[in-house]
């Protein structure tokens, strides 16, 4: 007797986010794997597979973050949420600062075996470090790399001294920290700096604090009191200026408006809240704000990816994680290196990523070379590529593989003899067909360029290739199957 069929679970990996018939659909399953979609500007990337996608995640009650570099992202995300029922989940971070996200304070403070810890504090002023210093891909030289090295060392024992004091981490107090910290030996030893230095304070408090405590943080605050009383002093006047400049760059937009209040008070707003369904928009496009509001993005971009990874699936393997998603259209304002290493393992933590960008080169152009973007492309293993030009075409050609077909070549000729004497109609003619089986793309790239734009021109009509990987589609009459989907979407 069969039994009665049951729904299946909440957020299940086979539940269709966008269904396109005859058997084919984009699932959860697939959102899961990470997607990036490519397309020449005024190709229908965002109109076309962006929208088709966002109603799908927005419909299915995804959590996500928005990371915005154009003026208008906000307001096609809050047009799409009113359109799928989600507006009451928008929570959008803007220059008002009714939303605030004091990150490095939410790391400190977070619970678990690795809250608190001063690496994972320093890891997120590092990778906005790195994004902003070293973009190109050249953090490898030898010349950057010791100033990198130099800034991390500093940044370690910056955080590590307010941690050790109790005290809650902020931007503005570890650049007082900084300012005040002594320049000399003589300095250090000085009463008046020891009465008048935010940096001393801070020292005896931690002193105090970790003489209480076991002989691990005893060692550890003199450690930390060994950089700022005898190492950094002892620095070279230049060297030690450069490195106090490099963190005066990366700190000053966050203690000018309108970053001060919106990442350096209290906090309302975290990157937990979207694995309860909201929807976090960072209205701060680059567009506008420029580096203040790249920043901005990146430091909610690590510190999503960050939470993202710390969740775990449910272990009765009949209950799933409530899906979030990572959005970022001209995604190359935002990718970083720690790209690589989230994709990997975001699949089993529940993050479905969305990058939307032009081409191959403008990932190229920030992470250095094609390693770095292979390794990151390699892991978004769903691609839709609307119409474009350049080598991302000859890249996406090769992506989906090769067939062997039939080919025939008919050959005519005619003959006669040396001295031209042979008689009218008795001339040699020979002719032939050969068949022969050679190899050729699925799609040649030059069909990359003529896919439909979406506008008046093409009745709003915007067309895509899709790749999912290791997925075959229905064939057509040559094929049995074929490894992509030429999909049809209507913009309006």
């Amino acid at each position: 007797m069969f039994g009665i069929a049951k729904e299946p679970s909440p957020f299940h990996p086979q539940t269709i986010l966008r269904d396109w018939g005859d058997g084919q659909a984009f699932r959860l399953a697939d959102a899961l794997t990470g997607t990036v979609v490519f397309g020449a500007t005024g190709s229908g990337k965002s109109s076309g597979p962006a929208k088709h996608l966002a109603y799908g995640y927005l419909a299915a009650d995804f959590g996500g973050l928005v990371l915005c570099a154009k003026k208008e992202e906000k307001f096609q995300w809050v047009k799409w949420a009113e359109e799928t029922g989600r507006s009451e989940d928008l929570v959008i971070i803007d220059k008002s600062a009714k939303w605030r996200f004091n990150f490095l304070d939410w790391e400190a403070a977070r619970p678990g075996e690795g809250g608190g810890l001063t690496m994972n504090i320093v890891a997120l002023l590092d990778e906005i470090a790195d994004a902003v210093f070293n973009s190109g891909g050249k953090a490898d030289g030898d010349g950057n790399r010791f100033w990198s090295d130099a800034l991390h060392l500093l940044n370690m024992n910056l955080v590590e001294l307010p941690v050790l004091a109790g005290l809650s981490v902020s931007i503005p107090l570890l650049r007082s920290i900084v300012t005040t910290a002594p320049q000399t030996p003589q300095q250090a030893a000085d009463p008046a700096w020891q009465q008048e230095s935010t940096c001393a304070a801070i020292l005896r408090e931690a002193k105090k604090v970790t003489a209480k405590k076991n002989e691990d943080l005893i060692t550890a605050y003199e450690e930390c009191a060994n950089y700022w009383l005898r190492d950094f002093p002892n620095v070279g006047e230049k060297t030690r200026g450069i490195v106090s400049m490099c963190f005066s760059v990366l700190a000053h937009p966050f203690l000018s408006q309108p970053l001060r209040k919106l990442f350096s008070s209290d906090t309302n707003v975290k990157p937990e809240d979207c694995f309860n369904g909201k929807i976090v928009i960072v209205d701060l496009p680059v567009q506008e704000f420029r580096l203040a509001g790249r920043m901005a993005n990146l430091a909610w971009k690590y510190c999503f990816q960050v939470a993202v990874l710390r969740r775990m699936q449910p272990t009765d393997r009949k209950t799933f994680l409530r899906p979030v998603f990572l959005w970022a259209d001209e995604a190359q304002n935002f990718v970083t290196k720690f790209d690589s290493e989230y994709q990997a393992v975001a699949r089993s933590a529940g993050g479905c990523t969305v990058y939307l960008t032009q081409n191959r080169e403008s990932f190229r152009r920030v992470l250095g070379n094609d390693d770095a973007v292979d390794s990151l492309l390699g892991n978004l293993q769903a691609k839709f590529f609307c119409q474009n030009a350049g080598d991302t075409n000859e890249w996406a050609s090769r992506l989906l593989g090769e067939r062997w077909v039939y080919t025939n070549a008919t050959n005519v000729g005619q003959g006669r003899n040396d001295n031209g004497q042979q008689p009218l109609g008795q001339q040699n003619n020979s002719s032939g067909v050969t068949r022969s089986e050679q190899k050729r793309h699925y799609i040649e790239p030059s069909m990359f360029t003529t896919l439909k734009r979406g506008g008046e021109l093409h009745e709003f009509q915007v067309e895509t290739v899709v790749y999912k990987g290791g997925h075959l589609f229905p064939g057509d009459a040559k094929n049995s199957s074929l490894p992509y989907l030429l999909l049809t979407l209507d913009q309006r």
